[in-house]
């Protein structure tokens, strides 16, 4: 009995690999890609156009105003009446080598000092509580259509968001 097992061991170890050998599949096509955003589409992870994400390059915005109300604004093509209605728009702020995610509110010293968007078609327009020089701002436009997400898009951080559309610098 002991001869049978010791024989039936390697048998059973052989067949195994050879099982697993045999189930390996190939990978599938690449699926198609889609026409690019103003600077470009990205889909989660993967080539640009796989889930029509649209997405600005760094826009250079000037405000302009006095007292506690200095405004900007960013043209917007992309953002028709139907984004408003039904995609995630983002909108992020480069600020001194960081990235902060928009709206932005800080109180320092008892000031408060705010910055927020409002979103209207083809425009954003960026509303500051204090002056503001000019700054660059870039916006993320997540059709409606785009499956849902684990974590929810406004806990993500600007990283995870480029990461998870593939959205470039």
């Amino acid at each position: 009995m002991k001869n049978f097992i010791k024989l039936l061991t390697p048998s059973v170890l052989f067949a195994s690999v050879m099982l697993l050998i045999a189930c390996a599949g190939s990978d599938g096509e690449v699926g198609p890609k889609g026409d690019a955003g103003e600077a470009g589409t990205a889909g989660p992870k993967g080539d640009p156009g796989s889930a029509n994400v649209i997405y600005s390059a760094w826009i250079p915005t000037t405000f302009s105003g006095s007292g506690s109300s200095y405004t900007g604004s960013i043209t917007a093509p992309k953002l028709t009446q139907e984004m408003l209605d039904k995609a995630d728009i983002r909108v992020y702020w480069s600020e001194g080598g960081r990235v902060i995610s928009m709206p932005y509110a800080q109180t320092i010293g008892g000031t408060a000092y705010s910055v927020h968007q409002r979103f209207f078609v083809g425009r954003i327009d960026l509303i500051a509580s204090y002056a503001v020089s000019q700054q660059s701002f870039r916006y993320i436009i997540i059709p409606g259509g785009v499956a849902a997400r684990q974590k929810p898009l406004s806990q993500m951080s600007y990283e995870e968001v480029k990461y998870f559309y593939g959205i470039n610098d």
